[in-house]
């Protein structure tokens, strides 16, 4: 059954209710994705070993390379182990504020957007908040992407997310 886009939110809200713990989504008759709902559930799935579907990830490789989100089995291990450690808490703490800075920035505009009675597309509003968070918190560059439209990074980003998808 083909749903319009403005149903499909209250299709997944009624199979999360009816399937307690995850339902698979199914888009055409071939490409599957599994909605999970129960955090236990997901943390057993999240858990598991089984190597990661090519078919989700291959469209990415030249974009990002074989990092951490393509790689799996040993290389995977590799990779993590060494990016771990710089994840730790003491090491993101500094950082709080930043993101904390960027994310009301975000609220901010969603504010101004409810009182203007415009609707608020979150996608595009939470990738921008990531990026300036990713942004002030990797590189100490204060971009304004999520304040200024005609930032030439973010149209780059766009444009190759177009050509991606």
């Amino acid at each position: 059954q083909f749903l319009k886009e403005e149903e499909v939110l209250d299709k997944v809200e009624i199979w999360a209710q009816k399937y307690q713990y995850a339902h698979p989504v199914w888009f055409g008759s071939f490409l599957a994705f599994l909605i999970v709902t129960d955090p236990d559930y997901a943390k057993a799935l999240l858990a598991r070993g089984d190597p990661k579907d090519n078919i989700s990830y291959k469209h990415l490789v030249p974009w990002i390379g074989n990092g951490l989100l393509i790689l799996h089995g040993p290389k995977w291990h590799q990779h993590r182990k060494l990016l771990t450690p710089g994840f730790h808490y003491d090491i993101l703490k500094p950082y709080v504020a930043l993101m904390a800075e960027s994310t009301n920035v975000m609220l901010d505009k969603w504010e101004q957007l409810i009182t203007d009675g415009k609707p608020v597309e979150l996608f595009e509003h939470v990738s921008l908040m990531t990026l300036d968070s990713i942004m002030k918190c990797a590189f100490s560059c204060h971009s304004n992407c999520q304040t200024n439209r005609k930032n030439t990074y973010i149209q780059a980003v766009y444009d190759l997310c177009l050509m991606v998808h």
